[in-house]
């Protein structure tokens, strides 16, 4: 994966450098080996002796999806109509004891593209056989935080015992360590999928080696029913108390959370992957948003795997937020566009723990798309005053037009630079067939 080496600066028609500052019309972006170097109004910029590439439409900081899974897209539309625990067991974990290394590698190069083409340049993905899903993404061109998964089930045993697997991700930290693009951490699955013992194994091995810990924590009503019943404590509670719970812990859906829970997470520093379409389509429930970004606790939003979303797709995640948002605290005003747009670019960053995402800033890694907003829907144009909101409500993949990832051009007028969907969508569909089919 090569990265931009020399100075370009890009000449945008409207510029917002972060969500939660104003579009600055005729702005700005220097970028000299994938880094911002300055970014900001034209009439304010220093002297520039090189190339100048002029962009119109709107050029904004590139989408951060803090919770993936993104290889499912092999299984893509399957168990429609169950809930989350069901759609689980009899669906996905079967056919998914049938994974081959090749079936994943082809489906996160497939499902890379798609998503530098929906305009996301960072993906923070949980799946088997993470050094597959590294190679993809690192030939791609997509920044990514691979959290290798830790799973206590029998459909997976061939992935090895819990040592196995934990030396396994050792191994892949020291493989990619340096890596421009590809970040490695733990994916322990859930509290109720993996025992005590092994959770306490995590929190050593982080002692040992800080790294990002991604977990599922509360998705669904029940889950946590007998970690209640043998322990009182509900599944946050639990976690904190074997020290799971810590400022590099990303906690994904915690659609069902006390205010307890809640005072829990601000006080261990503990984030959360919010995934309001996957929760949506699981009937899994309005997760706590308000409450959670009222206590100061950073909040990103996840598309989840493409087998329970469909669609790879941050506007109708964005969207969905809001909207659940304002459902659940019935007021209309709950959530601006603004903010979620924060959540899905700098706050998301917060979450990862990375500050050199999510905005357009000196120092920030040069990872920007290139938005058209000319076009159905976008009119009248009320002036970039407005941009933010009506990027929010109006805003589709299809506007995506260009991507830069660490400087580099990966997505040209649409078309994808770094994949040859053609052929990946083939060897795709021939390995989904032979998932489902058994």
């Amino acid at each position: 994966m090569s990265t931009a080496t020399s100075a370009v600066r890009f000449r945008a028609e409207h510029l917002l450098v972060s969500a939660d500052q104003s579009v600055v019309s005729d702005g700005v972006l220097d970028v000299v080996d994938g880094a911002v170097a300055w970014s900001g109004a034209a009439s304010a910029a220093p002297s520039f002796d090189g190339e100048v590439i002029l962009l119109d439409g709107l050029v904004m900081p590139g989408l951060v999806n803090v919770h993936a899974h993104t290889p499912m897209l092999l299984l893509r539309g399957t168990g429609e109509g169950l809930p989350t625990d069901r759609w689980l067991t009899e669906v996905m974990w079967p056919r998914e004891g049938r994974l081959v290394e090749d079936d994943v590698e082809w489906a996160m190069l497939l499902g890379a593209s798609e998503m530098l083409l929906n305009g996301i340049t960072t993906t923070t993905e949980m799946y088997f056989f993470g050094d597959a899903v590294a190679r993809s993404a690192s030939s791609a061109g997509i920044r990514c935080i691979v959290t290798a998964p830790l799973i206590e089930a029998s459909d997976f045993s061939r992935f090895g015992t819990v040592d196995d697997q934990l030396a396994a991700t050792e191994a892949m930290r020291r493989r990619w360590s340096g890596d421009p693009l590809v970040e490695v951490g733990i994916g322990p699955h859930a509290a109720y999928s993996l025992s005590r013992s092994t959770l306490e194994r995590v929190v050593d091995l982080v002692a040992a080696d800080p790294m990002l810990v991604h977990i599922h924590v509360a998705e669904q009503p029940h889950e946590g029913d007998a970690i209640l019943a043998e322990t009182g404590l509900t599944v946050p509670a639990y976690l904190d108390e074997i020290g799971l719970l810590t400022e590099r812990t990303i906690a994904a859906h915690c659609v069902w959370l006390t205010p307890d829970d809640i005072k829990r997470f601000s006080r261990t520093g503990t984030s959360v992957a919010h995934c309001p379409v996957s929760n949506g389509r699981h009937a899994s429930g309005l997760a706590p948003v308000g409450d959670l970004r009222a206590a100061g606790i950073p909040v990103g939003i996840g598309t989840d795997g493409p087998a329970s979303h469909d669609r790879l797709d941050m506007f109708d995640d964005m969207r969905t937020a809001i909207r659940f948002s304002r459902i659940r605290q019935m007021d209309a005003s709950a959530l601006s566009a603004s903010a979620v747009l924060g959540m899905a670019t700098y706050e998301a960053a917060a979450a990862l723990g990375r500050a050199d995402i999510g905005r357009l800033v000196q120092g920030s890694r040069a990872d920007f798309v290139r938005l058209d907003i000319v076009g159905p829907g976008f009119e009248p144009d009320f002036g970039p005053e407005h941009l933010v909101e009506r990027v929010l409500w109006l805003g589709a993949p299809e506007c995506v037009r260009d991507v830069w990832v660490e400087g580099r051009q990966v997505v040209a007028d649409r078309g994808c630079l770094t994949v040859d969907r053609a052929v990946a969508r083939r060897e795709v569909q021939r390995r989904s067939l032979r998932l489902i089919e058994g």
